[in-house]
């Protein structure tokens, strides 16, 4: 008998904790600093709150299309 190779090779996930944990950070940490440099320029004080939820469900989102998929 001749060993068969895989047809379908299996992706490598092993960053993908790290990938996701940047991601998340990065998000809120973007949209975060957008709130407040509007913040600062508009003279408000809601705006950074706003920005960091923002951020992190945008992220969530993205991720949820990027990974959530099988």
């Amino acid at each position: 008998m001749s060993q068969q190779e895989n047809p379908k090779p299996t992706p490598d996930t092993s960053g993908d904790g790290w990938r996701v944990l940047s991601y998340l950070i990065g998000g809120i940490v973007v949209y975060g600093g957008l709130g407040f440099g509007l913040d600062r320029w508009l003279g408000t004080q809601f705006l950074l709150p706003v920005g960091i939820v923002l951020g992190a469900g945008l992220t969530i989102l993205m991720l949820h299309f990027r990974y959530g998929r099988s």
